[in-house]
């Protein structure tokens, strides 16, 4: 991995960031969801789930993580032309590149868009290196991955975020966990190819394992890690199984219909007029949930539009004017006081625990 940045910038591991993000490379249908728990049963409720990205911190501090030139933890490195694999070589990529990772080994399942279908065939035949520097150098995906780049401080980081990691850094890694052609694989951008970890008839049922084998390599106390899936667009999963009830809704309907037109004074026709009605009404509850359902989705991607657009709003003009208006009326001095004894007192509480 190379230690200059490029022109790549940081950014921030969160689902509403990675789903607009690859909305904005013309994905459609797709979204990013935060994991909190492996079991099998949890990944299956978010079906079709495309693949897995994992941040974790890396072991030590070298300057590359451990194995990365060697065998996977739990499978081996392979050479195989099924898998879209790239080479990391800017160290800001490897939020998108883990993204892409996933995108470009699912192209028949999911719309890439004319970006990422352009990019794919274009480095198709590309050996892994030569994918990376092809990566590192399309306008339209870095474009897409700076948009998020956070407003500089009164002090700009820009020479932190170039500088090479040191010894004494904290250094986070994305990687991704993708089925292919029946086998489960590794996509590491900082190794020399994909680690396959044998074949897998239900690769929920066995990435949890691998997961959690990796992560039992680091000490108890370490917590640091994070999991995302990229999964289909709820919303749209949601509108076909509304469409789908609507149809069985109307089709009783007509059923219901017919029997009342019969002699409804028969005990057969009756019972069986009651049965159609209860299963109508079964369905309309059914509905009424995926609706909810819905408008939990919208307002879940509301939230994250209005999160983002904060992302890349630059406060400080503001907080320079608030500020400057606070000292003009004499009340900035004072409040900087109170909050200083604030804090002091925070930290008294806080050491007799």
């Amino acid at each position: 991995m190379s230690n200059e940045n490029g022109n790549w910038c940081l950014i921030e591991s969160d689902p509403g960031v990675f789903t607009e993000l690859i909305h904005n490379m013309g994905v459609s249908d797709v979204q990013v969801e935060e994991l909190y728990s492996l079991d099998s049963e949890t990944l299956r409720s978010l079906e079709p789930v495309y693949g897995l990205i994992f941040l974790f911190k890396w072991q030590g501090g070298s300057a590359a993580p451990p194995d990365s030139k060697t065998s996977g933890r739990s499978g081996a490195l392979v050479d195989n032309g099924d898998v879209f694999f790239a080479q990391q070589i800017i160290q800001n990529a490897c939020a998108t590149q883990a993204i892409l990772s996933i995108l470009l080994n699912r192209a028949e399942d999911i719309e890439l868009g004319e970006t990422l279908t352009n990019f794919r065939s274009f480095a198709a035949d590309f050996p892994p290196e030569m994918r990376g520097l092809a990566l590192t150098n399309c306008d339209q995906i870095r474009e897409v991955h700076n948009s998020f780049v956070r407003p500089e401080s009164f002090l700009s980081d820009f020479d932190d975020e170039k500088r090479p990691a040191g010894e004494d850094d904290d250094l986070f890694h994305f990687i991704s966990y993708v089925p292919v052609n029946g086998r489960l694989y590794e996509l590491d951008g900082l190794k020399q190819g994909p680690v396959d970890h044998g074949a897998s008839a239900n690769w929920l049922e066995d990435v949890g394992a691998v997961i959690q084998q990796r992560m039992s390599e680091y000490s108890e106390g370490e917590i640091r890690f994070n999991l995302m899936a990229l999964i289909g667009d709820r919303r749209k999963l949601l509108s076909e199984q509304i469409s789908t009830v609507d149809a069985d809704i109307s089709r009783l309907m007509a059923m219901l219909d017919r029997l009342r037109l019969n002699d409804c004074t028969s005990p057969e026709t009756s019972q069986e007029a009651q049965t159609v009605e209860t299963q109508i009404n079964s369905l309309n509850s059914e509905r009424a949930t995926l609706e909810h359902r819905v408008e939990i989705e919208n307002d879940k991607f509301a939230r994250y539009k209005l999160d983002n657009s904060l992302r890349k709003h630059n406060f400080i003009p503001f907080v320079y004017q608030l500020l400057n208006g606070m000292a003009d009326k004499g009340i900035l001095s004072p409040a900087i006081e109170k909050a200083q004894e604030k804090a002091a007192d925070a930290h008294q509480s806080q050491q007799s625990l």
